[in-house]
């Protein structure tokens, strides 16, 4: 145990006592945790003690701790797979393919067509998809084939319903933060960049998801974990 401690020496601080408890649970869950106000005192502990405890997690968990980005935008999150996800013991399981569509979309309206340039109001985030018809198409009739309906069959309340469940899980993941005075208002955070990597050719084209709609599957749509027992 000696030994333990002198390799693992953060768990020995001050800091670790008062937050290594609350970063440990957020990073299983798997959120991101990074530099902004309501995380930065996770994300400074973190960034001081970031090559103990990415050592931690690959001795104890077999499992990587990853940052990204740079200075203001950087960000850290466990690496979790079907594999590690055993051996770490997290009640975390895969974003549904319905919920990364959501964020495949909001990345094109926020980094794309650049309708909103700071905090988004959900109503108005709805209102756009409903109305723009490029948007309304596109959700439709992709969300139809997900479902096995016909487009006119989707109402919307399901649009409603899956725009606000979507958010929830972004929020729990780090992607997003809700404004803590009005749950309606939420900023999109440096973390999404994962997102925005990995399906950037979606993003750009996102017209042809509606006749390849098999490009997100359970296999690729997972990669993101949030926590069990919620909504898909």
């Amino acid at each position: 145990m000696e030994d333990a401690n002198k390799k693992y020496g953060f768990l020995e601080t001050d800091e670790a006592e008062n937050l290594f408890a609350e970063l440990d649970v957020s990073l299983k869950m798997g959120q991101h945790v990074q530099n902004y106000p309501h995380q930065v005192e996770l994300f400074n502990f973190l960034e001081k003690y970031e090559e103990e405890i990415r050592a931690y997690y690959r001795n104890i968990f077999k499992v990587n701790l990853a940052a990204k980005g740079t200075d203001y935008t950087r960000y850290f999150y466990l690496e979790l797979d079907d594999e590690s996800r055993g051996i770490v013991k997290t009640r975390a399981k895969k974003l549904s393919p319905e919920y990364t569509l959501l964020g495949i979309l909001l990345l094109k309206i926020h980094r794309i067509d650049k309708y909103f340039i700071n905090d988004i109001y959900i109503p108005d985030l709805i209102q756009l998809i409903k109305s723009n018809e490029e948007y309304k198409n596109y959700i439709y009739n992709l969300f139809a084939k997900r479902r096995e309906k016909e487009a006119t069959d989707i109402d919307e309340n399901t649009i409603d319903e899956w725009v606000r469940n979507a958010l929830q899980q972004f929020d729990r993941l780090g992607w997003i933060y809700f404004d803590p005075r009005n749950k309606d208002l939420f900023e999109i955070m440096p973390s999404i960049e994962r997102l925005f990597t990995m399906y950037s050719y979606e993003i750009h084209n996102i017209d042809r998801l509606i006749d390849e709609t098999n490009t997100i599957q359970e296999s690729t749509g997972g990669l993101y974990p949030v926590e069990e027992g919620e909504n898909e």
